[in-house]
């Protein structure tokens, strides 16, 4: 491992503190909590090992330090519940849809982060997956089933329904950020969102 360099040593605590998490984010939405060591963080940063752990006293802890820090993002739902309830439902998907399409574009290892610790088991992610990814299914599952009874979309499974759509939009993520087909769909998260909104509107709404 290279030694470190002056720059990295010029920079104050909490400038320290987020490089690490950041260059760990990476390097577990490359390789998996398993897959990556204290000494790969440290390498990236450019410190030594010793000095990573005054910072962070285990693998652990950086991996909870950065599923603490999505958390602490603002609520992805509270601009959709006026919508919600003012029966809007282009607001309401579209909105759902830009809020994953966009927070994926700003933070491309929050993805890869999920995925990894759906395949390792890693009790670490729970609280992560429970308190934001579920909640954005229950959010669209309760309006769906609110408009079937609105009469406003037909009789359907509001359950499936919602992890239909959730599916388009996750895939097309998938699709672009984990093998790397940013070329073959170029298209900007309004357009990629409107798209998948028209399709699945059409397909529930009741035309009775």
């Amino acid at each position: 491992m290279s030694a470190p360099t002056p720059h990295a040593r010029r920079l104050s605590a909490d400038a320290r503190r987020a490089q690490i998490l950041r260059e760990a984010a990476q390097l577990f939405g490359s390789h998996g909590f398993n897959g990556t060591t204290t000494r790969d963080v440290a390498g990236r940063v450019g410190i030594t090992e010793a000095a990573l752990y005054r910072y962070f006293p285990s693998k652990e802890a950086m991996y909870q330090a950065i599923l603490d820090e999505r958390m602490a993002a603002p609520d992805l739902l509270q601009p959709l519940e006026a919508v919600a309830e003012a029966g809007d439902d282009r607001a309401v998907f579209a909105g759902l849809a830009l809020t994953l399409l966009r927070s994926v574009e700003e933070d491309p290892s929050i993805l890869r982060l999920v995925l990894y610790s759906a395949l390792e088991g890693h009790q670490l992610a729970r609280p992560f997956q429970e308190g934001r990814i579920r909640r954005l299914r229950e959010f669209l599952e309760r309006h769906i089933e609110r408009r079937i009874r609105d009469g406003a979309f037909r009789a359907i499974d509001p359950l499936l329904a919602a992890r239909a759509f959730i599916g388009m939009v996750v895939d097309h993520l998938i699709v672009r950020e984990v093998f790397g087909q940013r070329d073959r769909y170029p298209q900007p998260p309004e357009v990629v969102a409107e798209a998948f909104v028209s399709i699945f509107l059409e397909g529930i709404r009741s035309h009775g």
